[in-house]
């Protein structure tokens, strides 16, 4: 197992500077996903990490060995690319083999990780196999064989899972997970889905405009968004705008009436600020049930997406909010046109400044 530090990065391509002081410090075994939009800069810190891309300014230690200007080659490092990057001209075994032998490891060695790694990966019997000769899903578990063979002290993942579909991708994923977990390697993934940072990660980077926005777990990213972008890059958000009342004890003005969130508010009175809500915290209230914060309004629409029902409603001079139900529910929602009243308990508010 081993740590990677990240330290003060930065990185330029002449006047343009795509990474900006980029900090991160990876423990012994831990999964930590970098996600953002595209030019955000993730890709560029995984190639400085992996020795593709020199940082300008910063450096990048290894079990505390300071690699920023080692060669790949150097950096005890595997590595899975979006484009499987199997040698077509070499076998299954072939393939997974490469690393090793280029370490110079004993040839009986060779055979026994070998056959260990197809093992592992759910393809033990293909190793006579040409690449050309498997499915997206299986040259990917060769690519992912692979990169763990030689027994790297990182894994960078650079997106690997997005040329497959959909069921192959989620499959794939718990099996990386699976296999990261039972062998402790410190990983390194970058995606554009959330789900797949979300269900895979123990901590989440999220990036915008090459800077580190939120670090930390799925659940701190999801219901304590940092910031405006954290909170409405991640999942879907309704967003409510209003006016300080009493900070004291979070009195709000809104479009939709005065709501108090029963907490200090760390701003001056007057200030602007919005309040942020899951959809799927917001839920129907009955004509005399109460709420720590609730809003009137009409019901707009009504969408069955399976497991979720999901509905409009206009709130008085407020925006459109968008609210999430169980199925199950679904014989207790009203009509579009109907007048409803919804509420969320105040904790599960984030207030955005």
């Amino acid at each position: 197992m081993s740590n990677l530090t990240i330290s003060a990065v930065n990185k330029s391509f002449g006047a343009n500077t795509v990474v900006k002081d980029f900090h991160l410090a990876m423990g012994d075994g831990e999964f930590i996903s970098l996600l953002g939009p595209s030019g955000c800069g993730k890709t560029t810190v995984l190639r400085m990490v992996a020795g593709f891309e020199t940082p300008s300014a910063g450096t990048i230690a290894i079990d505390g060995q300071d690699v920023t200007r080692l060669r790949p080659n150097q950096r005890a490092i595997g590595m899975m690319f979006q484009s499987y990057a199997l040698f077509p001209n070499l076998t299954v075994a072939g393939n997974v083999a490469f690393g090793l032998k280029v370490a110079g490891t004993p040839r009986a060695e060779v055979t026994r990780r070998v056959d260990e790694m197809l093992e592992m990966v759910g393809l033990a019997g293909f190793g006579a196999r040409y690449p050309f000769q498997l499915s997206g899903g299986q040259q990917q578990r060769v690519a992912l064989a692979r990169a763990i063979a030689p027994r790297p002290k990182v894994l960078l993942l650079d997106e690997p899972l997005s040329a497959l579909d959909a069921k192959i991708r989620v499959g794939l994923r718990g099996e990386i997970r699976a296999i990261q977990r039972e062998l402790g390697i410190t990983t390194l993934f970058v995606t554009h889905d959330q789900e797949e940072a979300m269900a895979m990660s123990d901590r989440v980077v999220v990036m915008t405009g090459g800077r580190a926005d939120q670090v930390g777990t799925p659940d701190e990213i999801y219901n304590q968004p940092a910031t405006r972008f954290v909170a409405e890059f991640i999942g879907a958000l309704n967003l409510l705008p209003g006016r300080l009342h009493d900070p004291a004890t979070g009195e709000i003005a809104t479009g939709a009436g005065a709501v108090s969130l029963g907490r200090a508010v760390h701003q001056p009175a007057g200030a602007s600020v919005s309040l942020a809500i899951r959809p799927e915290m917001l839920r129907l209230l009955a004509p005399d049930e109460a709420e720590g914060v609730s809003f009137g309004g009409r019901l707009v629409s009504r969408d069955f997406l399976g497991a979720i029902i999901r509905l409009k409603a206009q709130i008085a001079d407020g925006p459109v909010l968008v609210i999430d139900c169980f199925n199950r529910d679904s014989g207790a929602i009203p009509q579009p046109g109907q007048d409803i009243r919804i509420g969320v308990r105040p904790q599960e508010v984030v207030l955005l400044t």
